[in-house]
């Protein structure tokens, strides 16, 4: 068996302005690090064997507070990277609810009509993240492994392995900065122990 703790990065400033980020980058806040912090001392006593992290800034600056104190190499996939977010990255959620409001509210609430004109479509994230999940799985049998990436390509796994449709890919709990989402590899099953917990932060 193969366990997988799936970290979101930290809150970032684009976070805080509501501003899309996709394959853009923005720094950790004070908040971002200082939740970071708290999880690093939460899985202190998890004997983590490899470190996988999406090869975004905003997920490096989390997998570098994460990993202080130990000596496992990082890998970096962009495979792991956030949904493509195209003519949006850099935009405020307002500024695109001005001008693509019909498309951000399929995106947003109904996701199974949304059309990928100039985004990456839900399925291709789905396709690489789990691609890349199976590859680690089978270098790392019977191991434990931390992974930070984001939050639509964490709900994505989550919903492929739970074999919802692309409609349900919102369903509560919502995926914050730092919460981690457990899942196992057994032989050829998958399983989902844990969704989107923030126990470091209460």
């Amino acid at each position: 068996m193969t366990t997988f703790y799936l970290v979101r990065h930290g809150e970032t400033q684009w976070n805080q302005e509501h501003r899309l980020q996709g394959w853009l980058d923005s720094p950790l806040t004070e908040n971002g690090r200082a939740a970071a912090e708290k999880l690093h001392k939460q899985l202190q006593q998890i004997p983590f064997t490899a470190a996988y992290c999406s090869s975004s800034g905003r997920a490096r600056e989390t997998m570098d507070i994460l990993m202080a104190n130990r000596k496992l190499p990082i890998a970096y996939e962009d495979d792991l990277r956030e949904i493509y977010l195209g003519k949006w990255q850099g935009q405020t959620i307002d500024d695109i609810l001005a001008i693509h409001k019909l498309d951000y509210e399929l995106y947003t609430n109904y996701p199974s009509q949304f059309v990928a004109s100039h985004t990456e479509s839900f399925g291709a994230v789905t396709e690489r993240a789990m691609f890349t999940l199976k590859k680690i799985a089978a270098q790392h049998q019977n191991e434990t492994i931390l992974i930070v990436s984001h939050a639509v390509t964490i709900k994505c796994i989550i919903n492929a392995i739970l074999q919802r449709s692309i409609s349900e890919l919102w369903a509560a709990p919502y995926i914050h900065g730092t919460s981690v989402t457990v899942i196992e590899r057994q032989g050829q099953q998958w399983l989902v122990k844990d969704i989107g917990n923030l126990q470091h932060l209460q």
